[in-house]
């Protein structure tokens, strides 16, 4: 019986211990996933960065790139036009047959060291690549990295929203 005894717990305990684990590895992933993206589901602002002559050229303008990401937010009912504690910045570069395109969201943190208050990045993604002089292809590109913002908003602030 003893044996027996020694055995089950030989076999329950690492069950245990992994699924104790994972359960640790869940909790840490949840609150980082909260420090970038958590707002309570509260709409967000948007901020697209000017662009330059290489951009121009291709057809590529501000008001596109604007156009793109407000619906994007509007469509997951995330968009205000008000600045609050939170934004998301989207910035593309156009340089000769090259972009990189960066989107970041923002919120407006303190720091008790400094005791200053600011609006810093907490989720970012980018990409970069050649564009072949096609303003479609980096749209495309630029949409897919708005698409990831809000499907990970969404899934962080889901009990809010």
């Amino acid at each position: 019986m003893k044996r027996l005894v020694v055995a089950a717990a030989l076999v329950v305990l690492p069950v245990l211990a992994t699924a104790f684990s994972a359960a640790e590895s869940a909790a840490e992933s949840n609150a980082a996933d909260d420090f970038q993206l958590w707002n309570a589901c509260r709409p967000t602002d948007l901020v697209v960065e000017g662009l330059n002559n290489d951009a121009a050229e291709i057809g590529l303008t501000e008001e596109r790139i604007a156009t793109l990401a407000r619906s994007r937010l509007r469509a997951a009912r995330i968009y205000s036009n008000i600045l609050s504690e939170t934004y998301l910045y989207v910035r593309v570069s156009v340089v000769s047959g090259a972009f990189d395109t960066e989107v970041k969201f923002n919120k407006y943190l303190f720091d008790p060291i400094s005791e200053i208050s600011d609006y810093a990045p907490t989720w970012d993604s980018a990409q970069t690549g050649t564009h072949g002089q096609n303003a479609s292809f980096i749209l495309q590109v630029l949409s897919e990295e708005v698409d990831r913002f809000v499907d990970e908003y969404l899934r962080v602030n889901a009990e809010a929203c």
